[in-house]
């Protein structure tokens, strides 16, 4: 844990990812385990319920810019303690709600806004933070950790509702909120710069020595020196420069498309495998063969993606998620259904990359904010697509065209992520590279 021996941050990133592992299971993918109990439960019809779950996911994104700028100005871990006390409060409350309104109540009011500013702004933000060199290996463990949550602990919380009731798993929820994760906050750092470190550990003399380096200089890797350069002298772009450049709304409008391909899906997934005869508990089965394909992805993916193009990778990916799109629509059997959920499993290998490219394109010191204002440009899909999904189940007893239109934005977003290049330096950081 001391300089020269092991990176600090490889257990700011051990401490994250375990956070991050109990938030995937009880809020990025528990919503589909709820889904129908809490709607049976509750008296909900299938749209009215998946409205709750899509106003909580937009909600967060909506909050994104303001969140983010709170974690740019006041730093991650506060943050992290005030969305996790929210969170575990929520699920209690969830736990105990005897109708909609309360329902609403615990998921928007707090599980919802609290889950989203730890986690999906705060945690992220930390990580950007503490690794430059390797910021898409690190970000790749932590979403193939939080995955790995998720594989271990859906069957639980299925087995859980089955034999007991959906409430006792929202309680499940609480206490790994409020018992496992709060009290391991205070031990995260923001940044290597606040204990005397640099991202990844970097050798302080090494860079030095780096940044004055010549290509003519007797006994000087000056390959190895530009490579330093490019990972620990990383432009610092404004967020006003940031959003002047061709690259970053391209990122935006290719994140975009690429969450209303999935967030529709993701929240039905099971309901879509009850509407083609599977028992729920078998349903649940595909459920957790998907996310446990994502933690081998994600884990290959970022590997590489330190070195490998961006916009080959997310397109790439985006290309295989739609494949397994085609699957699911094309059969009911269950050879191809196996292989959908392990093909579209393992497109969500992409996502590190996505947002990691955030802090390779425009440094770290304004993360947060720029990852905020590209959660505000989808949060209206994070409300609508489900709702729009369940709505059109309601109506048509099928899940044809929300599959369909979830094909469509596949595709699209994997056309942008194709166009989207290294952004030019603005004219302050040009003139000053020139000097």
């Amino acid at each position: 844990m001391r300089p020269g021996r092991f990176f600090y941050g490889w257990w700011i990133l051990g401490l994250i990812s375990f956070m991050a592992a109990l938030n995937n299971a009880f809020f990025d993918k528990g919503p589909a385990l709820f889904l129908i109990p809490v709607g049976v439960s509750l008296g909900l019809n299938r749209a009215t319920s998946s409205l709750i779950f899509s106003l909580g996911r937009s909600e967060g994104a909506l909050n994104g810019p303001a969140v983010g700028y709170l974690v740019d100005r006041f730093g991650a871990r506060k943050m992290m303690v005030i969305g996790t006390f929210l969170a575990g409060i929520g699920f209690v409350i969830f736990a105990l709600a005897p109708n909609l309104w309360v329902f609403a109540l615990a998921y928007l009011g707090f599980v919802s806004l609290g889950a989203t500013m730890a986690f999906q702004d705060s945690a992220t933000s930390m990580v950007n933070m503490w690794f430059s060199r390797y910021r898409v290996r690190a970000m790749s463990i932590r979403e193939a950790t939080g995955n790995l949550g998720s594989t271990i602990l859906i069957p639980l919380m299925t087995l859980v509702i089955a034999i007991y009731d959906w409430r006792i798993a929202a309680l499940m929820g609480a206490v790994a909120y409020l018992v496992l994760i709060l009290p391991f906050i205070p031990l995260l750092k923001e940044s290597p710069e606040s204990i005397g470190l640099l991202p990844d550990g970097a050798n302080a003399d090494d860079v030095g020595g780096a940044r004055t380096a010549t290509s003519d200089a007797p006994g000087v890797d000056f390959v190895e020196a530009l490579r330093l350069r490019r990972f620990y002298d990383t432009p610092e772009f404004t967020v006003r420069e940031a959003l002047r450049t061709s690259s970053y709304w391209y990122l935006l409008t290719g994140t975009m498309l690429r969450q209303v391909s999935r967030v529709g899906l993701d929240l039905h997934y099971i309901a879509i495998l009850e509407w083609k005869g599977f028992d729920l508990s078998i349903a649940a089965v595909f459920f957790t063969l998907r996310l446990g394909m994502n933690v081998p992805s994600k884990l290959v993916v970022g590997y590489f993606g330190d070195w490998v193009s961006k916009p080959a990778i997310l397109s790439g990916g985006m290309v295989l998620y739609a494949l397994g799109l085609v699957l699911l629509l094309s059969s009911n059997a269950v050879w191809i259904l196996v292989v959908s959920a392990v093909v579209s499993g393992l497109s969500e290998g992409i996502t590190p990359v996505n947002w990691g490219a955030i802090g390779d394109y425009f440094g770290r010191h304004h993360y947060a904010t720029l990852r905020g204002i590209i959660n505000l440009s989808y949060s209206w899909a994070l409300l609508f697509v489900p709702f729009a999904a369940g709505w059109w189940f309601d109506q048509h007893a099928s899940y044809t065209v929300p599959i369909v239109v979830s094909l469509g934005a596949a595709a699209a977003s994997a056309v942008v992520y194709a166009l989207m290049r290294q952004p030019k330096l603005p004219a302050r950081l040009a003139a000053r590279g020139s000097d």
